[in-house]
């Protein structure tokens, strides 16, 4: 079964050779129990490690089965010494942070036995040894005669051919000596039994055969067996079954692992709470940026509604003028000493940036199907809280004064949410009113108040119940004023007492035969009063709202609102009036050539603010400003659209906006515009707004940036961790020798005292990386605690799940590379020296 043939094997001490055996020739039958003898130094401890194939021969060939071993790789060896071999030392090599049991249930691990049969396996190894009570203690709690029997039940579990035993005997008294030889002289019945000793009594007692060695020679064999040369032959040409190589899995490498690191818990914990500084920092960098962002967010959120995203006719490219820097001229300018060069800063910004959105049928078509097909969603599912369609609707409104005289309020334009300033007293609700009533209190409503009323109109108060005295004008309300500068308080009851008549069109103008316009402003105050009283539909004031005090949405301006059903009346009648008809039966006739309204002043007074405050010499200068501005000539039918919006007769919007519930909802928006872009003309391309999302983008980009920079900073002190971590593997490889040679002797392949190493740094990792966040989100309280007390902001250090899980991740990863280079070296460790390694 077993023969060695010529086996030499020489060492390296130094520069000088030294031969440890000289051309060993020996024949082993499958069951005997041999016994070699020798002085110390004579070789006999390494011909076995040769036999077991934990040492390899320089030269000649070690046969098993009729199979040489010469071509042997380690893969190889490994099997074989896991299924063919049971190691029984002197010193017991168990493995002291696992129990009785997992020691001996090792060598079916790396059988690939299962966990069941394994178990039954290893007990009844125990039994045969004596120690079916045992078998949960650990080594440490056995006698020494006790740990050599478990060492034994490990040899013979797997059931090997050949039980390799060195000096067995050698630390046990004398009669814990004889119950070890007899365990190995019942063994040696059915299988071969090859031990070294020292003590020639016990060989003589029990062995069958006593092997003399002495300076790497054999001097004497009692029962030599020599192998007949056909019976070779046929031993090496019977069919051998192939064996799985031995694999340890990883749960056994991290069972391994995890109960060595148990021994050790206080280093584990320090080694762990070291480690998980780096995660610490960087947790804490995470949570207070996430923290912020969500504030960011939340901020943006609760400035949805109040900064819509907004398509006006007149507008700025926003992203281009915060992106793009004021481009210097294509000239140099040459500087003189006699003059200076005046600019106007906002016109260029206007020349450079701005941009005219025309609101074609097509685009409202697009944005009504949009709108549509979000209100079809289910109610969680839509993503727009109001698409508000702004018209110009300049109502004219006439009151009595204190002094019971009819006042005129006209209104030049009308726009329903806050767009910078708004000179208008009088302007058109939210098409939603839930909506409105979201982010405003009612304080007042009269007993005749009904929302279904069109001519009830709703005054909008600031914080504190105030209201601007140019609003209390025009709703023709006297004041009086007190010596320190304010005005007397005026009550709700006042105000919604007030009565107020709409005046259109055709009662507001006058044309004579020759197509001139008159208009009521430079009327009598006969004719006012007259006109005031001819008219029979009242407005009146019938709720008084104010913006909650936790709302930071202002939706509308201070003013008075009007229903849109009620402007929706207006500009019909505007539409329908004689003014409107002349001016629709003008442009059938004379195309572009307005008598009753000059289209470039109407344009030009729509983009108040851009141009010079004393107006354009003449029609050349106001064309050259138009092509400049817009690059292209307006057209005639836009220019109309614009002349029937002055006065009222227009049912195109002058904006839109839209309130969305959430960021994909802007985002749909957006898209939608984008797409009509792309079939768009050019003069036609539509640009929207969206302040809240350049701010809140900025201050994210802000936030990221110092974040990055933070994070980069933190990781520095994490791969300092990782590093430290890699060291104290490196000091478990060294603790851990014996151990190495342990699992080499019973098949572990190098890989797999790898994957233990491996697994021990990614149980520190991962440890580390646990306690690093528990100790973050922990940190988080009082960071809240501090900030929400100097800044009134709560909840600004979050560390979200998403960020702790890859922390940890992480932390095992690098744990784990960290340790490679130890683990190498651990899985490079000749197992012959591991085994003598105290």
């Amino acid at each position: 079964m077993l023969q060695l043939v010529d086996i030499k094997k020489d060492y390296l001490a130094g520069d000088n050779k030294v031969e440890a055996l000289k051309g060993i020739n020996l024949n082993f039958r499958n069951s005997e129990f041999v016994s070699v003898l020798g002085p110390s130094g004579c070789g006999k401890t390494t011909l076995l490690n040769i036999i077991g194939g934990l040492d390899h021969y320089s030269s000649g060939d070690l046969v098993i089965n009729g199979k040489s071993t010469k071509d042997f790789k380690d893969r190889d060896w490994d099997t074989y010494r896991n299924r063919s071999i049971g190691f029984v030392f002197q010193s017991y090599n168990l493995i002291m942070h696992q129990s009785i049991l997992n020691n001996v249930e090792l060598a079916l691990t790396l059988n690939g036995i299962g966990r069941e049969e394994r178990k039954k396996r290893a007990i009844e190894a125990l039994t045969k040894v004596g120690l079916l009570n045992h078998i949960n203690k650990r080594p440490n709690q056995l006698s020494g005669g006790q740990m050599q029997r478990v060492a034994i039940a490990r040899a013979i579990v797997n059931n090997p051919d050949i039980i390799l035993a060195d000096e067995p005997t050698g630390a046990l008294d004398t009669e814990t000596s004889v119950q070890i030889m007899e365990i190995l002289k019942g063994i040696a019945k059915d299988r071969l039994v090859v031990m070294v000793t020292h003590n020639p009594e016990l060989a003589q007692t029990y062995s069958t055969r006593i092997i003399k060695l002495l300076d790497g020679k054999i001097t004497d064999d009692t029962n030599p067996y020599e192998v007949k040369q056909n019976e070779s032959r046929k031993e090496e040409i019977k069919p051998k079954t192939k064996k799985r190589n031995t694999s340890m899995s990883f749960w056994t490498a991290l069972h391994l692992s995890l109960n060595n690191l148990r021994t050790k818990k206080g280093r584990t914990i320090m080694t762990a709470f070291a480690g998980s500084i780096g995660i610490i920092g960087v947790a804490l960098v995470l949570a207070i940026s996430n923290g912020f962002s969500g504030y960011i967010n939340t901020m943006q959120s609760d400035t949805l509604s109040g900064y819509p995203v907004s398509v006006s006719t007149a507008t700025i490219d926003y992203e281009s003028f915060i992106n793009t820097s004021t481009e210097q001229s294509s000239t140099e300018q040459e500087n003189n000493d006699d003059h200076v060069v005046v600019y106007d800063s906002v016109i260029q910004k206007y020349i450079q940036y701005g941009h005219y959105n025309n609101i074609t049928s097509e685009f409202l078509e697009t944005v009504k199907n949009f709108e549509q097909q979000d209100k079809e969603k289910p109610e969680t599912q839509q993503q727009l809280n109001l698409v508000q369609y702004n018209y110009v609707t300049p109502l004219k409104i006439l009151f009595k004064d204190a002094n019971n005289n009819t006042k005129l309020t006209a209104q030049k334009n009308s726009i329903s949410v806050f767009s910078g300033g708004n000179a208008n007293t009088f302007f058109e609700s939210l098409a939603n009113n839930d909506f409105l009533m979201t982010q405003y209190d009612v304080v007042y409503r009269t007993a005749d108040y009904d929302p279904t009323d069109i001519y009830g109109l709703t005054l909008v108060i600031d914080q504190g119940n105030r209201i601007s005295r140019a609003v209390m004008n025009d709703l023709g309300i006297k004041l009086t004023p007190k010596i320190d500068g304010t005005y007397e308080n005026v009550s709700f009851e006042t105000l919604c007492s007030k009565v107020y008549k709409i005046v259109f069109n055709n009662d507001f103008y006058t044309i004579d035969s020759s197509d001139n316009v008159s208009t009521l402003q430079t009327a009598s105050q006969a004719t006012l009063d007259s006109l005031y009283d001819s008219l029979t539909t009242e407005l009146k004031i019938t709720q008084i709202i104010r913006q909650k005090e936790d709302s930071n949405t202002e939706l509308v301006n201070s003013g008075v609102l009007f229903s849109p059903e009620l402007g929706a009346l207006y500009r019909e009648n505007c539409k329908n009036s004689e003014i409107a008809q002349k001016q629709q039966a003008r442009k059938a006739t004379e195309t572009g050539n307005y008598t009753f309204f000059d289209p470039f002043k109407i344009l030009i007074s729509e983009f108040s603010g851009i141009i010079p405050e004393n107006g354009f010499a003449d029609t050349d200068a106001i064309n050259a400003f138009l092509n400049l501005y817009f690059k292209t000539v307006i057209p005639a039918d836009d220019a109309y659209e614009l002349a029937m919006q002055q006065i009222g007769a227009s049912n195109t919007p002058q904006s839109i906006f839209f309130y969305a519930k959430n960021f994909d909802g802007k985002k749909s928006v957006q898209e939608m515009v984008e797409n009509y872009n792309k079939t768009a003309t050019k003069t036609n391309q539509i640009i929207y707004s969206d302040q809240s999302q350049l701010i809140t983008s900025t201050l994210g980009a802000i936030v990221s940036i110092i974040s990055y920079v933070l994070i980069a900073f933190a990781s520095i002190s994490l791969i300092v961790s990782s590093i430290m971590i890699g060291v104290i593997t490196y000091t478990s490889v060294i603790e851990r020798t014996k151990e190495i040679g342990v699992l080499r002797s019973l098949g572990a392949r190098k890989k797999d005292v790898s994957r233990v190493f491996n697994a021990e740094t990614a149980i520190i990792g991962a440890f580390a990386g646990f306690l690093g966040v528990v100790v973050s989100y922990l940190l988080c309280i009082p960071i809240n605690a501090i900030i929400t007390s100097l800044a009134g902001i709560s909840g600004i250090a979050s560390l979200s799940i998403i960020h702790a899980i890859a922390l940890i991740l992480i932390s095992t990863a690098l744990s784990l590379i960290a340790g490679l280079i130890p683990s190498r070296y651990a899985a490079k460790k000749d197992p012959v020296t591991a085994l003598r390694t105290e």
